[in-house]
């Protein structure tokens, strides 16, 4: 796992607990020279915790330019298998 992804594991989604890596919320990291792109996407298009965490991802990753996207949808299929077992789903 890149060492952004790891740094981006620190950010818990506030409703479910669960890091946005293994939630899935993660759809790109690129490192292009030194400026690092991150695009997430949300469990709801209407999420109200969209502005936290690309304010988190911010301040972990200094200078990143982090987009939430309206597509692809969010899918429970994304999720680690880790955050499967945390909600009981496996």
């Amino acid at each position: 796992m890149s060492p952004t992804l790891e740094t981006l594991k620190q950010i818990i989604d506030p409703d479910v607990g669960i890091n946005i890596v293994d939630l899935g919320l993660v759809e790109s990291v690129r490192d292009d020279d030194g400026t690092v792109s991150i695009s997430l996407i949300m469990t709801s298009p209407a999420c109200p915790q969209s502005g936290y965490l690309r304010d988190e991802a911010r301040r972990l990753i200094p200078g990143a330019q982090v987009a939430i996207l309206e597509t692809p949808l969010w899918e429970p299929a994304r999720m680690s298998r880790a955050a499967k077992d945390q909600l009981g789903w496996s």
